[in-house]
Parts: structure tokens; C-alpha cells; sequence
């Protein structure tokens, strides 16, 4: 079922914007959380001249008292939270000799703990009421080790492996949990990327995970054929693998 209340993260630009303006425009009532209040008024000006609601709200997704404040007025402003959605991402597209600590730390704090934070933090709103659904904006990327992307890979399969921990543990409580697992969106993020194959954008990614959310699935994996590709790649010899991402590399 369609939601009455959603929290987003990351919801200044990107997926986390156009779920934000799609859910509007479907009459859900949401809290848009980032770091930049500038573009998160907008996000809020926009769903307003649609005739939605939406509750901005500055936090920073690596600060977890930030979060649970974030969080806490949230549920208060809506009345109650039915759906969380840990949206809020970093990219890092560095080879592995010339990646920094600090490029790991920024990746880690937002997409593991800022996510894991989120998640945790949402969770007795929603026992509280003995339903909800945790959402999770993993990635395709998450599910083998790709070429300068060590940091943002291995991010998003921590991510989706804690979802999967997350829907065994709270099976019966009446909340549900679902893995996002978007291939290559038109965002600001993804634009470092030199190729991206089965290319969406932000606005057709937004309308398909709402759609696919009201069914509450283990995971939502898209576009199908890049996913089925990446699939498939895992079955593959690391030897494989290892020379085409060397052609692909050299190409470029």
C-alpha cells in the first residue's frame, strides 16, 4: 500500500528529490532531510506548487545525533512515520593507489553508518506501531568489486547484506524491509562515471521504486538487464572478470 508519511535522506538532488516530489504529487506527506537547507527549501517549494506537503529538515546523515533529532521531529511533524527511506549516498571513483583515508571515512560515515544510523534510529518509531517499512538505497554496484570503485562497492553491500539481517530479524513485527538496488542513475554522483549503461533518470527511477515499493519487495533491482549482467558476472572466474575490466579500463 502507498504510504502516508515518508522520511527521506539525501533528498537535496538526486533519487532522494524526485521520490520526494513523487510521493508529493501522490498526496504522501514527507520529511526531506540533507545537509544544504538552499535545496532543500526548493525541494519543498516544488512539492508545495504541486499541492503536497513537505517538512525540511538539515541534518547530516554521519552525525548520529543529528539523525535521531532529524528522526524525532520528523514523527512529530507527520503525525507518525509509516516509511523511511536511508537514501543519502557518497561516491568515489579512485583507483586504489591513489585512494586516500579520507575518501574511505566520507564514503563509510555516509553510506554505511549514516544508513545503518537511519535505520536503527527509525526502528522503534515503527515497532511502536507495529508496522512500517525501512527502505535502503543500496546499489547494482554493491554486488561484486568493481574498478575504482573499492570504497562505494563494498559501502553498498554492507548496506544490502544489513537490510537482509534487518527483514529475517523483524519478519512478524509487522514492519517490512526492502533493498533499492538502482544501476546507473542520471545524478550528479553518477556523472564522475565515464560509462553508464541503461542510463535513468532520476525522475523514471523515482516513479518505478514507488511503484515497486507498495508491494514491499526483498529487493528492487533495475534496470533488469544491467542487473541480470551483474549477476551473471558473479559466476564468472575471477580471471575473467579480471581481463574484461582491463579492456574496459584501457578503453576509456
Amino acid at each position: 500500500m502507498t504510504p502516508k508519511t515518508v522520511f527521506i535522506t539525501g533528498a537535496s538532488s538526486g533519487i532522494g528529490r524526485a521520490l520526494a516530489i513523487e510521493y508529493a504529487r501522490k498526496g504522501v506527506r514527507v520529511a526531506i532531510v540533507a545537509r544544504r537547507k538552499k535545496e532543500l527549501d526548493e525541494v519543498a517549494s516544488t512539492v508545495g506548487a504541486k499541492g503536497g506537503v513537505a517538512v525540511p529538515i538539515v541534518a547530516d546523515v554521519a552525525d548520529a545525533a543529528s539523525v535521531e533529532s532529524a528522526l524525532a521531529e520528523a514523527n512529530d511533524a507527520l503525525g507518525g512515520l509509516d516509511m523511511v527511506i536511508a537514501n543519502a549516498g557518497a561516491g568515489c571513483t579512485t583507483h586504489a593507489t591513489k585512494l586516500t583515508v579520507a575518501d574511505v571515512l566520507r564514503v563509510v560515515d555516509v553510506n554505511v553508518r549514516g544508513a545503518f544510523v537511519t535505520l536503527v534510529a527509525a526502528l522503534p518509531y515503527l515497532l511502536d506501531r507495529k508496522r512500517g517499512h525501512l527502505v535502503g538505497v543500496s546499489s547494482l554496484a554493491g554486488r561484486r568489486g568493481l574498478p575504482h570503485a573499492g570504497p562505494y562497492s563494498a559501502s553498498k553491500a554492507a548496506l544490502s547484506t544489513f537490510l537482509e539481517t534487518l527483514r529475517l530479524d523483524l519478519a512478524g513485527t509487522g514492519v517490512r524491509v526492502t533493498d533499492v538496488q538502482p544501476g546507473f542513475v542520471d545524478t550528479d554522483m553518477s556523472r564522475a562515471t565515464p560509462t553508464r549503461p541503461f542510463l535513468w533518470t532520476a525522475e523514471k527511477a523515482a516513479k518505478e521504486i514507488v511503484s515497486e515499493l507498495r508491494h514491499a519487495p526483498a529487493v528492487y533491482a533495475f534496470p533488469l538487464p544491467l542487473s541480470a549482467v551483474v549477476s551473471a558476472s558473479r559466476l564468472l572466474p575471477d580471471g575473467v572478470v579480471s581481463y574484461v575490466a582491463g579492456r574496459g579500463l584501457a578503453r576509456k
